[in-house]
């Protein structure tokens, strides 16, 4: 399954066009669509430099809740 695609707007469903207008992402130029085991979830997508220091971030998160649970 690939990591990341790219659909031109045109090309979506009728339905999750719906979707973007009611979330008011109907204008936005790219979107990121998320799929989950449960749930879809539309958003904006984030800077690299967002992304990267979230990244960061999220790494010392883990390593701190591994060595609080002992795995």
């Amino acid at each position: 399954m690939p990591r990341s695609f790219t659909i031109e707007r045109e090309n979506l469903p009728a339905v999750v066009q719906g979707w973007l207008r009611a979330a008011a992402l109907g204008d936005e130029e790219l979107i990121e669509l998320i799929f989950t085991e449960r749930e879809i979830v539309l958003r904006r997508p984030v800077s690299p430099q967002l992304r990267a220091w979230a990244r960061g971030v999220a790494d010392r998160y883990d390593r701190a809740f591994r060595e609080l649970a002992g795995l």
